[in-house]
């Protein structure tokens, strides 16, 4: 995460005393920097940002159906704001981006990071999973309190959780990256590796019906290449499909 991203977004929370996650009012936060948010059909992105002359506007595609991604989408956007120190900018965002498929564009990068930590503060964050054992249901449970999208919170699981856990980004069936923390027993996957077929996620790209809930599976599945690799070692395979970029986020997690 970058450290100046998540910097700026502590000082902002903490410049507006904001304590709980129900307090967060981004409509409030844009309208104090003269920002105004509107809702429209956008083409080619999910976000947009312009900055001139000491007013702002971020356009939100209306094409997105959940809460949670438009109210992510908007921080990604004022995370432009904040980070580039509130200069005249514009910043077109695709889906590709604020969804953290394609991660090699930095501001971008540095967006997503302001707006895990506005929405989702680490402090806050470990505290709410704190002590709950990792299922599905500890995943819902903490997008509904923070009022984030199921993939969102399980990025942010995946970086500051206390529970073995991995997420891996595939995308036209091909690995794009992984997050791994420090607990999981595997630590590598390689980056534009095939999506096996022994997988769940795979079921997505051979056009089946993807399983809404947890599966069990063997971790060669996906750490095949792995120093640590372990016959007949199983893990839960949790996918989040994301149809309109023929993309799967795949959450991987030990009994």
């Amino acid at each position: 995460m970058s450290i100046l991203a998540k910097a700026n977004a502590k000082r902002l929370l903490r410049g507006l005393f904001i304590d709980e996650p129900g307090n967060i009012d981004l409509y409030a936060i844009a309208g104090c920097e003269n920002i105004f948010i509107e809702e429209k059909a956008l083409e080619s992105c999910e976000g947009q940002f312009v900055f001139k002359n000491g007013l702002g506007i971020i356009s939100v595609d209306a094409g997105l159906a959940e809460s949670g991604q438009k109210r992510f989408t908007i921080a990604h956007e004022l995370g432009h704001y904040f980070n580039s120190g509130k200069k005249e900018n514009s910043f077109f965002c695709s889906g590709l981006d604020i969804r953290g498929i394609k991660q090699n564009i930095s501001a971008e990068i540095d967006a997503n990071d302001f707006a895990a930590e506005l929405l989702m503060p680490e402090q806050w964050f470990c505290n709410f999973t704190k002590g709950k054992k990792f299922t599905k249901g500890v995943l819902s449970a903490s997008a509904e309190y923070f009022n984030v999208s199921l993939s969102a919170a399980a990025m942010r699981y995946a970086e500051i959780g206390n529970h073995p856990v991995a997420i891996i980004m595939s995308k036209d069936s091909v690995v794009k990256w992984s997050r791994i923390n420090e607990y999981f027993p595997f630590r590598f996957i390689r980056n534009g590796s095939k999506v096996t077929s022994s997988s769940y996620a795979y079921e997505f790209y051979n056009g089946e019906n993807i399983a809404l809930e947890p599966e069990k599976i063997l971790a060669d599945a996906w750490f095949w290449e792995d120093f640590n690799y372990k016959k007949d070692y199983f893990l839960y395979e949790q996918n989040i499909p994301m149809y309109r970029y023929n993309s799967v986020l795949t959450i991987l997690w030990e009994e």
